[in-house]
């Protein structure tokens, strides 16, 4: 019999193991707390060299990242912008920003990203190709961008993307956020589009205690983003400032713990597979769980992982054992849910099938920490299987 006395395991929780409270105490020390300073270069400099691209711009967050991302790519006023139904909230909340509507897609039930044939279905079927780009045929609007979501540490299907990106003119914004560090095939994610965005918020795989980065091979991109971020001041002495601008600029701080978590990047990325690893021996054995996995010849990250039922659960069942696990301290929690559902974006046009929904009432997002240890992962198979 499982006992309810269980010690609590969290959803996921940063793991705090190397330079953070040195870097910390010699930002405080130098005085340099806000949003400028040598911890902000370096973590800029350190996070561009990972990912071998020239310059990458320390942002307040992710939703950040996406936003200056998406004016970047030209997103404005009365566009649309494609992007899976299947993420969290904040990735297309900055299409709103931007005064755009999204276009939510399903996704695919290999990877519960971007499904490649319904991207494709939906560009030859519902769009027209004009002088000045690429027009949805219902709206008459354009279609300036394509948001593409590597989910929970899992890289999207990114070849057969890109292919239809470039047949049709759509550049790509690489949602990241949760994947710092996974590849597809070979190349890590956010290298492949023509923008790259990333989170540090306190769950991430690391993290500055809120932030977030935009990273591309355009260096000029880069340069706009962190122009942007600043309030676009123009003038390095007077209040001259040349376009709207936003408050986005990461603090030395919280660059300050960045820069000490990407010491340790990928040894986080390996514990995070491990844990994978083990979860799919243990559920393996009772049969009702399987664990999500990546696409041949690609490297996930497992940010969360993501475990999934033999059979279909309606929606109060799966927020039950959710709430049931929770009682007996395991930190579960239900995937994100399918937005163009949501009351907010009821009336953004959607392409697909039923995909994202199955996938919301038969998945669930497991305790998927670094620090997590073998024996916690037993117990919490022992508490779901139960």
């Amino acid at each position: 019999m499982v006992s309810t006395a269980l010690q609590v395991i969290p959803n996921c929780v940063p793991f705090i193991v190397g330079n953070e409270v040195e870097y910390l105490k010699e930002a405080v020390e130098t005085g340099w707390l806000s949003s400028a300073g040598p911890f902000v270069d370096r973590f800029e400099s350190v996070f561009a060299d990972y990912h071998n691209v020239p310059s990458a711009a320390a942002l307040s967050s992710g939703t950040a990242a996406i936003h200056l991302g998406l004016i970047s790519l030209g997103v404005g006023p009365e566009d649309l912008v494609l992007c899976p139904t299947l993420t969290f909230v904040a990735t297309v909340n900055p299409i709103r920003y931007c005064g755009a509507d999204p276009v939510f897609l399903d996704v695919e039930d290999e990877t519960l990203c971007l499904d490649p044939q319904c991207l494709s279905d939906f560009l030859a079927k519902d769009t027209e190709t004009r002088e000045s780009g690429l027009f949805h045929k219902t709206s008459g609007r354009r279609i300036a961008a394509m948001i593409v979501v590597h989910l929970y540490g899992n890289p999207a299907p990114m070849q057969p993307i890109l292919e239809l990106s470039r047949k049709y003119g759509l550049p790509v914004l690489e949602d990241a956020a949760e994947s710092l560090g996974a590849r597809y095939q070979g190349q890590l994610v956010g290298t492949l589009g023509d923008v790259g965005c990333f989170s540090f918020n306190g769950n991430k795989i690391i993290t500055t205690g809120g932030g977030g980065m935009i990273i591309s091979k355009q260096p000029e991109t880069v340069s706009l983003c962190k122009h942007l971020s600043t309030q676009a001041k123009s003038d390095p002495v007077e209040f001259i400032h040349d376009q709207v601008g936003y408050n986005y600029r990461l603090s030395n701080l919280a660059a300050a713990v960045g820069t000490a978590q990407m010491e340790h990047l990928e040894n986080f990325v390996a514990r995070k597979r491990a844990n994978a690893s083990c979860y799919t021996a243990v559920l393996s054995q009772g049969g009702q769980w399987s664990i999500l996995s990546e696409l041949k010849a690609c490297r996930g990250t497992y940010w969360m992982v993501v475990a999934r039922s033999s059979a279909r659960h309606d929606v109060q069942t799966v927020q039950e054992k959710v709430r049931l696990w929770s009682r007996q301290g395991i930190g579960v929690r239900p995937i994100w849910y399918p937005l163009h559902k949501f009351p907010i974006y009821r009336d953004a046009f959607y392409y697909g099938g039923k995909r994202a929904e199955t996938a919301y009432h038969r998945s669930i997002c497991l305790p998927s920490s670094v620090g997590l240890s073998e024996i916690e992962i037993s117990r919490i198979a022992e508490v779901i299987e139960a």
